[in-house]
């Protein structure tokens, strides 16, 4: 394992410390994703857990016996009141529409007693706000949305639904993403911007940012926590 690759499993180590769940736990897991992270994880600490996400291709590739996986939207949950202990956003709210993030906050304060959100925060380095500004414009593109708060932006969105506030926090980054590694992760990067039909100005703009990366090395995203109780 490198020493980019210790430093993000050190800052998943830390953020995943702040949870205060118990085996068998009723947990809400918010956007599956394509690498399903936060829903394998739980699975390991054997939560009783339910998984959402709008693509139903999601949901059959990170299908598990010991999981409910439901397709809806984060503003329309189709669960009772106080139905589970925590509703987890992990590195989702950025891909939710920003006009539904207080309805999303609201509907997660209905169904769980407690919330957690968990959000890149790109750093001040000049590569990384480039890599931010590539990949939101080639999503938006396509339809989808890429969109980043501060520490502060989203800390403001979770109190809007009237969440007790009990954990603000910053994981900051120290470590750049350079050399091979760096040509690596951006091969995958441009590898999924083709696969959600971006155009290929979007595609040649992350091609030659990835040569910079390559060559002078990436500061990564820090990563945000905001925890409360509903």
């Amino acid at each position: 394992m490198t020493t980019f690759e210790q430093e993000r499993q050190k800052i998943r180590e830390k953020t995943w410390s702040l949870l205060d769940l118990k085996p068998g736990d009723r947990v809400l897991d918010v956007g599956v994703g394509h690498i399903a992270y936060s829903r394998n994880r739980l699975l390991e600490m054997e939560i009783r857990l339910t998984s959402i996400d709008l693509d139903p291709t999601v949901l059959r590739k990170h299908m598990a016996a010991k999981a409910n996986s439901v397709q809806c939207n984060a503003s329309q949950l189709p669960f009772k009141d106080q139905a589970f202990v925590l509703a987890l956003a992990n590195f989702t709210f950025h891909e939710i529409d920003p006009a539904l993030h207080r309805e999303v906050i609201s509907e997660f304060c209905r169904v769980s007693k407690r919330i957690m959100i968990v959000e890149p925060d790109f750093s001040e380095d000049p590569l990384c706000r480039r890599f931010q500004e590539i990949w939101t414009v080639a999503m938006h593109s396509v339809q989808k949305f890429e969109d980043y708060k501060t520490l502060e932006g989203w800390t403001d969105i979770v109190k809007s639904g009237g969440v007790r506030i009990t954990t603000v926090t910053k994981f900051p980054s120290s470590v750049c993403l350079r050399d091979q590694e760096a040509v690596d992760y951006m091969e995958d990067v441009i590898d999924n911007l083709r696969e959600e039909g971006v155009g290929d100005k979007h595609i040649q703009e992350m091609e030659v940012l990835a040569r910079d990366v390559a060559k002078k090395g990436m500061m990564f995203s820090d990563v945000n926590v905001i925890i409360g109780d509903t």
